[in-house]
């Protein structure tokens, strides 16, 4: 019994069986969703793998704490600039009050009282990191004769009005606590480098760290559910003109497209499901094989996304769109099959013997179609992008499953007594076409050629260029507000570009200040080349075990009892009160402390206070992990070209020591090149692999010629339409082409199959063209149901893909056929008469 009958026969008399197995294969996979589903909503994992630059943008992104941190801003009106003056501290009073909120920066910390006292907590260990000369220099400044030169040099600067020494007496009475701070202030300068004010002053910017306990997807939406909450009430007691609150963040962009995902499932998975089902009904007219091509596509997407949780335990914001992609594809198999039954129905075929004959007809055809598109997508992993790598396999599953499904479990939803109508005007348009084309293939190529080939030429001039956005927006979900937020600030801002990131770990404190102590130190001289602009890192605070014990055994030569008395008896000639320098007697106890063997130095990270403004700029370097750092150098210039990050991956590291040069400009310096081979090389692989497919199946020369120049004229007619319609590609769509190549290629495989095996050429070429141009509807309905994605990648791949399966299809009807017809014959044209085809 050859496959086909035995499938026929399990389908019609065997349905109890097949429906047990079907039930238990739908039992397995909603149990496997249920129990493992977990969506990953990092945009960053869309990135391709194997970049140094890509992997330091994730370790930047995950393990720094800007992972828990939103920046709020207030954006009034030019004329309202001294409301929002008075209005800010109010709206920072009531942001610290939020049950969500830890700390905000507000100004610059050397400004408040609080931020004084936080930094004299910290000057001991910064004091005692000092390198030795810069060390010994600071702590001659306890000899009693130079504490009283000091006070009495700032009592005559006070006296003469500067306001200055009031200031360091408030800071630093001793002069210790400016040295300690003085390598970190160098390079670290938190008002430059990361103002708070627009120079217009119409915006005011507020970092805040918030307290949800982890990134997750549902933590963030909770998180920006409250933070929505207290944004309704936030600007009440504004009387000014319109008064904006921009709210950005990791957090705001997490819950965005998470939240954009579950739209993108429904909107698309929903209008693809109506858009095929439209295709289906309108060609067929049958509601019982539509309930069943829907029954067997849904349980495909369960086996594919049950396979996927497996595999890959998360799924990413790409992956959503395999549902209505594996719709569009899945059901051309059911059109395919079902067209053909209902041939062999309407020519007298009994239920089971039509069954086998579908099977046997086109079960080939529908094998090789499903291993071209399979491979097509599995073709994905070869993009090393995680997103379309899940995308790939899990199609791949899919589309295999429903191979096997639509030739087997869509039988139980056809009834026995299915007779096909008697008039059907979409089978006679296509036995009209097919006999026309049959009698003068010529004429329908005199039409079709010229319009690809004009398309062709407007695919390679270059005059008529192709958009490619080569930027981050490009990844973010549309109408983002966090997005929309983070370019009205740096629209408003004086940032000048973004710099290029050094991530650098290490295993021991020692190690990590020997390495910043090295790249700092080649940094400066880079500088003074005017080979970068200016850096910053963290040096001095990657305290130093080694130095620190060095310096404990300095302070054994100070007589800390004498710098008391001098320091007593300095503030009472100064006319200075006494209890307002506790915080100079407090550093001399706690040095003269340090002197001691066993005293145990705490560390500065202990010191802070967890409300602190000093942790935004000390957890702009340093990650959950301490010994995890982070250096940012400013070029003369924005990245733009690989060149020049090249020439930056050639002069910013120092050898011996383990660094990643990241940022997203650095990055997409490397994402533009992996972009256009991908456009290139890889589809030149997917071409390759169907041209040696399309020589195996059809070992005819010819065919395989017609073919081939049909799939490179689809090709070219899908990139002129691009450009005429201003349709863009990005980073990540580039990969239409080759999923185009290997759906595309399937239109020809069926018709030409036909036509080569065929001994009734009309009658079987009219059986296979309807149910190809109703598959290629679906595909392409399946595929523009992505552009109602809120994901540009998303969207943007099914957009590209619609339009280059549309002149898939059209060239395989109009072009390879006739084509093939006009080089290889099988019938006389004289044999088709002019009744014949009027009767048509």
């Amino acid at each position: 019994m050859r496959f086909s009958e035995k499938v026929a026969f399990l389908v019609t008399e065997r349905r109890g069986l097949m429906w047990s197995v079907v039930v238990l294969i739908a039992i397995v996979s909603v149990g496997i969703l249920m129990a493992f589903l977990r969506l990953d909503t990092e945009v960053l994992n869309l990135l391709p793998r194997g970049f140094d630059s890509v992997e330091g943008l994730k370790t930047y992104n995950s393990e720094f704490a800007q992972t828990r941190e939103l920046t709020f801003a207030l954006l009034c009106q030019p004329e309202d600039v001294d409301k929002l003056e008075e209005f800010a501290p109010k709206f920072v009073e009531r942001l610290r009050a939020q049950p969500w909120c830890v700390r905000v920066l507000a100004g610059s910390p050397m400004e408040t009282p609080d931020g004084v006292r936080d930094l004299q907590r910290i000057a001991l260990p910064l004091l005692l990191n000092l390198e030795p000369d810069a060390f010994d220099r600071a702590i001659s400044l306890l000899q009693p004769q130079k504490i009283q030169e000091r006070l009495a040099q700032l009592r005559r600067e006070i006296e003469s009005g500067s306001p200055r020494p009031e200031i360091e007496l408030t800071l630093d009475p001793l002069g210790l606590i400016t040295p300690s701070l003085k390598p970190f202030a160098g390079n670290a300068a938190m008002e430059t480098d990361q103002p708070l004010t627009s120079p217009d002053s119409t915006m005011r910017v507020l970092p805040t760290v918030t307290n949800q306990p982890s990134i997750s997807a549902f933590d963030c939406q909770k998180l920006m559910k409250q933070v929505n909450a207290f944004r309704a009430s936030a600007v009440e007691g504004w009387d000014g003109g319109k008064l904006e609150m921009l709210i950005t963040g990791r957090s705001a962009y997490v819950a965005e497209i998470s939240l954009s995902m579950r739209h993108d499932i429904v909107a698309t998975v929903l209008s693809s499901i109506a858009l095929v089902g439209a295709v289906f009904f309108i060609g067929f007219r049958r509601w019982l094989p539509l309930l069943g091509m829907g029954f067997a596509l849904l349980l495909c997407c369960l086996i594919g996304l049950a396979a996927g949780l497996l595999i890959f335990h998360r799924l990413n914001m790409v992956t959503v769109g395999f549902c209505a992609i594996l719709v569009g594809l899945g059901v051309d198999f059911a059109i395919l099959i079902y067209g053909r039954y209902q041939q062999a129905r309407s020519e007298g075929d009994e239920h089971r013997v039509a069954v086998a004959d579908a099977v046997h007809s086109l079960g080939r055809a529908v094998f090789f179609g499903a291993l071209t598109t399979a491979v097509g997508f599995l073709a994905l992993v070869l993009s090393n992008s995680s997103g379309f790598i899940q995308l790939g396999v899990l199609i791949a599953i899919g589309i295999s499953a429903a191979g096997l499904l639509m030739t087997t479990v869509f039988f139980l939803f056809v009834p026995r007594g299915n007779v096909p109508l008697r008039s059907d005007w979409i089978l006679g348009s296509v036995k009209n076409y097919v006999h026309r084309m049959l009698a003068r293939p010529r004429s329908i190529l005199a039409i079709s050629a010229p319009i690809l080939i004009a398309l062709l030429i407007i695919a390679i001039v270059p005059q008529i260029p192709l958009t490619f956005e080569a930027n981050a927006r490009s990844l973010e979900p549309k109408n983002s507000r966090a997005g929309t937020a983070l370019s009205l600030i740096m629209q408003k801002m004086p940032v000048r570009w973004e710099p290029v990131l050094g991530i650098v770990r290490a295993a021991t404190e020692q190690q990590l200040h020997d390495f910043w102590k090295a790249i700092s130190q080649h940094w400066a001289e880079l500088q003074r080349d005017g080979k970068i602009k200016s850096f910053s890192t963290p040096d001095a605070l990657a305290l130093s075990p080694r130095e620190m014990q060095r310096n404990r055994q300095k302070l054994a030569s100070i007589n800390f009892d004498a710098a008391r008395t001098a320091l007593q008896n300095a503030l009472t000639q100064n006319r200075f009160n006494p209890g307002a320098f506790a915080s100079a007697f407090e550093l001399l106890n706690q040095l003269q402390a340090a002197a001691a063997p066993g005293y145990k130095i705490p560390s500065w990270r202990t010191q802070l206070p967890p409300g602190s403004a000093w942790w935004f700029l000390v957890e702009r370097y340093f990650a959950q992990d301490s010994l995890t750092t982070t250096g940012f150098v400013t070029t003369n210039a924005p990245v733009a070209r690989q060149e020049e990050k090249n020439v930056l991956a050639r002069e910013l590291p120092v050898a011996g020591i383990p660094i990643t040069l990241s940022g997203w400009s650095y990055t997409l310096t490397d994402l533009v090149p992996w972009s256009h081979r991908q456009l290139l090389l890889i589809s030149a692989l997917m071409a390759i692999f169907d041209a040696s497919l399309l020589a195996i199946l059809y070992r005819d020369f010819r065919l395989w010629l017609v073919q081939v120049i049909t799939l490179a004229l689809a090709v070219a007619a899908m990139i002129a339409s691009m450009k005429m319609f201003h349709v863009p590609l990005n980073l990540l769509n580039v990969l239409a082409f080759r999923l185009v190549l290997a759906i595309g290629v399937d239109y020809g495989i069926y018709v030409l199959l036909v036509w080569q095996r065929s001994h009734d050429v009309a009658r079987d070429l009219t059986g296979v063209v309807k149910p190809v141009a109703l598959a290629g509807l679906t595909a392409i309905a399946g595929f523009g149901s992505l552009g109602w994605a809120h994901n540009p990648t998303l969207s943007g791949l099914g957009i590209a893909c619609a339009i280059g399966l549309f002149w898939s299809l059209a060239a395989t009807i109009f072009f390879t056929l006739p084509a093939a017809v006009a080089v290889k014959p099988k019938l006389p044209q004289e044999h088709f008469t002019e009744a014949e085809l009027e009767h048509a």
